[in-house]
């Protein structure tokens, strides 16, 4: 199974960790510091991280996440191999350094100099392609990601114009678990998992589609859980809503109470498609 015919397969069924958005310094240090005993607990050919929420950058939540050196460092010190992005990934002072990162993947459907949003990992006689997706519905007025192209012919450009070697795996960032479930059936068959981020609160459930696609709709967040689970405190998005001026509010911090761990492991057989989907916690 694979995108088009004719690209490589695996060689052999292969085990990829996939982390939901982490939220703040501490959580990445925290993740590092797991990321060696998750790997010998599941026997992971491949972690993927979604690690655009990993550095407070600015004092709005809504443009002040982002990554930095620093802790994309200690991601991939610890053996993360795939750090995926979306729409908080244009955020923060160092954004050129991140996105020349090769281990650093921003949403491929946009128009963008910058980086790149799609990357081969080879090794261990396995080969996992990982695809970052940004859905429209993930935007909002004033950030500083640029806009991005509609799903669905962005990924009919994708399959023209990319070779997709062994098994591939998309992180698709988006506000509606609908469009997320309608994109992972129109391509079942084509890829090993969609997986969704960018709303922080986990769905249960992972489904594996009748050709062989693994799908879930949100990996959920890794960090503190808070009131909200979203990982930080929510009052500029109260104030939004309210149509209230967020602006002039004091600087926002990120949440309390325990650490949580938004994460599946995908089992990918030889073709390329999904076995088994496993929630770990």
């Amino acid at each position: 199974m694979s995108a088009t015919d004719g690209h490589r397969r695996p060689a052999r069924a292969q085990r990829v960790l996939c982390v939901g958005d982490v939220v703040g310094e501490e959580a990445a240090r925290w993740l590092a510091g797991r990321v060696p005993q998750l790997r010998a607990d599941h026997g992971l050919d491949w972690v993927v991280v979604n690690a655009e929420n990993c550095a407070v950058t600015g004092p709005n939540p809504m443009d002040g996440f982002g990554m930095t050196v620093e802790v994309v460092d200690e991601l991939l010190d610890a053996g993360v191999d795939a750090i995926t992005g979306g729409n908080h990934s244009w955020d923060g002072p160092d954004v050129d350094k991140i996105l020349a990162y090769p281990q650093v993947v921003r949403p491929l459907n946009l128009e963008e100099d910058r980086g790149q949003g799609l990357l081969t990992l080879t090794g261990r006689d396995t080969t996992l392609t990982v695809i970052n997706l940004l859905s429209p519905t993930a935007e909002l007025p004033g950030m500083a990601a640029p806009m991005p192209r509609p799903l669905w012919p962005s990924w009919q450009d994708i399959v023209a114009s990319h070779d997709l070697p062994g098994a591939v795996v998309i992180d698709l960032h988006g506000e509606s678990p609908w469009e997320k479930a309608s994109f992972a059936a129109a391509i079942d068959g084509q890829v090993a998992g969609v997986l969704g981020t960018h709303t922080h609160d986990p769905t249960l459930r992972g489904h594996i589609l009748p050709a062989g696609t693994g799908y879930v709709t949100e990996l959920g967040m890794t960090g503190r859980l808070g009131h909200t689970g979203g990982g930080f405190d929510p009052m500029h998005f109260v104030a939004k809503l309210r149509g209230e001026d967020h602006t002039a509010l004091p600087a926002y911090t990120l949440a309390e109470g325990p650490l949580a761990l938004g994460a599946v492991v995908l089992d990918i057989d030889p073709t390329g498609a999904t076995t088994a989907i496993t929630r770990i916690s």
